[in-house]
């Protein structure tokens, strides 16, 4: 019972996996985690002239954002799926 049920898992998993949609979205997500880190906004701070509001430093977060998931999905994601055969 307990094999079939991993075996079932496996299967499913591997199976979400080959969606595009799928694999953009958990890129998508652990690199919003990295980036909307309260540690990396801190640390973004003490970059950033006194000047630059937290409204403004969200701002540059999300373009941020936008730019390491084109940059990283064309360069670095894209490639890796491409090689192991997932698109």
């Amino acid at each position: 019972m307990q094999g079939t049920l991993v075996s079932d898992t496996e299967s499913w998993v591997t199976s979400k996996w080959n969606n595009r949609m799928v694999q953009l979205s958990v890129y998508a997500g652990v690199l919003f985690y990295i980036v909307a880190n309260p540690a990396v906004f801190k640390f973004m701070e003490s970059l950033l002239p006194a000047r630059v509001t937290h409204l403004n430093q969200l701002l540059i977060h999300a373009v941020l954002f936008a730019v390491l998931m084109y940059v990283g999905t064309s360069m670095v994601v894209d490639p890796l799926l491409k090689e192991a055969g997932l698109i």
